[in-house]
């Protein structure tokens, strides 16, 4: 990196890329350029007007309340935090039409929250597996039928709401091992309708004219020789010897976009999803990536949770309700999974959008994997007589109305995205990340560094959106296990590669 003032193009305007360009216009890089391909900013920070509230269809939680975490440390300077409201009361449910006792449900939860927790290393085993043989013994230990039967349920639960977290369709394919690398920031915070001034905030230095939108990218070429001359009245630099050698400046690395506009760069930082990456990589850069790059694109999960919005006239849960949480009293630990013909069964979560003035009466269910990827196929009518029924036979009540108005996203079918968030299936080592964050390296110009480098939170092992609730610090309270862990991840942290711009400028 000889240019002390190099073009520096990012590929994506979610948190990871806008983040990674306020970074370097801080270090002083003037000439960067961020293309998105859609026609908004944010990525997985994202929002859309239901009746008259602003929702977040993606990320509404900051996940580590602690000077460690940047996205935590950038609301709480804005005041933003100041808005945090209550989370209000968990309410729990059992498809036989009544209530099932809070305190009872909680301690099972808290229970099963603590086997869930186990942090493993190189065991190759499955969560699932893992959680259901140390359920069974918990289980056994019980004499009382009746409570077993409902302790078993509660812990079937809480192996659902993972799925939810995760964004998996089976406990069984993910990876017992997966948070090993796990480094704890604190609690977390539910910011609901805040999350999007992250986005504001991370723009508002960012020069607008190169934030391009509409800027689909269809092809990386990197390691060669790509030219383009001066304009006619730019002056030639002070050392120049010779005109004809000045006059054409070269870079190694071209990006070309859909709209077939060319542009060159010294370095281009990618942050597309995995999900992405998985759909395009073999066919986006030239020269083609590494076969161990390849290789754990291919191995890691892309993982897809749905939002379903309901908003209603007026509100048929009681004033003080935070959560629903919806029980099988049949559910096992070992029969968690999701079934496409069953896909009501995974929709046993729903959080309730607070405080009442800003958004009225509107519930958010939650669902994970393939019923996430079955229900953005559905029909608002199908969804709402579906849900409503649903729900009507859980809290046995017959006049509960169908919702005015609904919003499901559609994450896995936004085609900029194909998803929620990386997780890691059995067998595959979360160090393989690192492999993914690795800039490439080119064989004919290796002098030419860093051309090719790699963010977001496929590539950040530490940060794996699996565990970041799981070992959250005593802080002397009971922790609410279900309402901080219903989230999207925010790739915000960078790789180490950041701090080789720095000492570029330090010179």
């Amino acid at each position: 990196m000889a240019d002390k003032n190099p073009s520096i193009v990012v590929i994506g305007a979610g948190v990871a890329g806008l983040a990674a360009a306020k970074k370097l216009k801080e270090y002083g890089f003037n000439d960067v350029t961020v293309l998105e391909a859609s026609e908004k900013v944010g990525g997985r920070v994202a929002t859309a007007t239901l009746g008259n509230a602003c929702v977040d269809t993606g990320a509404q939680y900051i996940h580590g309340t602690s000077e460690k975490n940047p996205v935590y440390c950038l609301l709480k300077q804005s005041g933003l935090l100041n808005q945090v409201p209550e989370m209000g009361e968990e309410a729990f449910y059992s498809n036989k039409g009544h209530k099932v006792d809070a305190n009872f449900a909680r301690r099972a939860y808290e229970a099963g929250e603590g086997i869930i927790r186990y942090r493993g290393s190189n065991t190759g085993k499955s969560l699932g597996e893992h959680y259901a043989e140390k359920t069974q013994g918990m289980i056994d230990s019980v004499e009382d039928n009746d409570k077993k039967t409902r302790m078993q349920s509660v812990f079937a639960l809480v192996g659902k709401d993972l799925l939810i977290d995760v964004g998996a369709s089976d406990l069984h394919k993910i990876s017992l091992d997966s948070w090993q690398y796990y480094i704890n920031m604190g609690d977390s915070v539910n910011v609901p309708g805040l999350m999007f001034q992250l986005v504001d905030m991370l723009l508002e230095d960012f020069p607008k004219d190169r934030l391009l939108l509409k800027r689909e990218v269809c092809k990386i070429k990197w390691d060669g020789s790509f030219s383009v001359a001066p304009l006619h009245d730019e002056p030639l630099p002070a050392h120049t010897e010779s005109a004809s050698e000045e006059k054409v400046r070269q870079y190694p690395v071209c990006v070309v976009c859909e709209n077939g506009e060319e542009i060159l760069a010294d370095h281009v930082i990618v942050t597309l999803s995995l999900g992405c990456l998985k759909a395009q990589a073999s066919s986006l850069f030239i020269p083609s990536l590494p076969t161990e790059k390849m290789e754990v694109i291919d191995k890691l999960c892309f993982g897809n949770i749905a939002k379903i919005f309901l908003e209603y006239e007026e509100a048929f849960w009681e004033n003080n309700v935070g959560t629903i949480s919806l029980i099988y009293e049949d559910d096992t630990p070992a029969s968690v999974s999701t079934n496409k013909m069953q896909w009501l069964k995974n929709m046993q979560y729903f959080s309730v959008l607070r405080p009442k003035e800003r958004f009225g009466n509107i519930l958010i269910g939650w669902c994970p994997g393939k019923i996430a990827d079955l229900v953005e196929t559905m029909t608002d009518d199908e969804l709402s007589t579906a849900i409503t029924d649903h729900l009507k036979m859980f809290l046995g009540h017959s006049s509960i109305p169908q919702p005015k108005s609904i919003l499901c996203t559609k994450w896995r079918s936004n085609k900029f995205m194909r998803g929620t968030y990386t997780f890691l299936p059995v067998g595959v080592d979360g160090q393989v990340m690192d492999t993914l964050a690795q800039p490439l390296v080119g064989s004919q110009h290796p002098d030419q560094d860093l051309q090719v480098l790699f963010a977001g939170e496929a590539t950040m092992k530490v940060f794996m959106a699996l565990c970041k609730e799981l070992y959250s610090q005593d802080t002397g309270r009971q922790t609410d296990w279900q309402h901080i862990t219903r989230r999207h991840w925010l790739p915000l942290p960078l790789p180490h590669w950041t701090n080789k711009f720095r000492e570029l400028k330090s010179f």
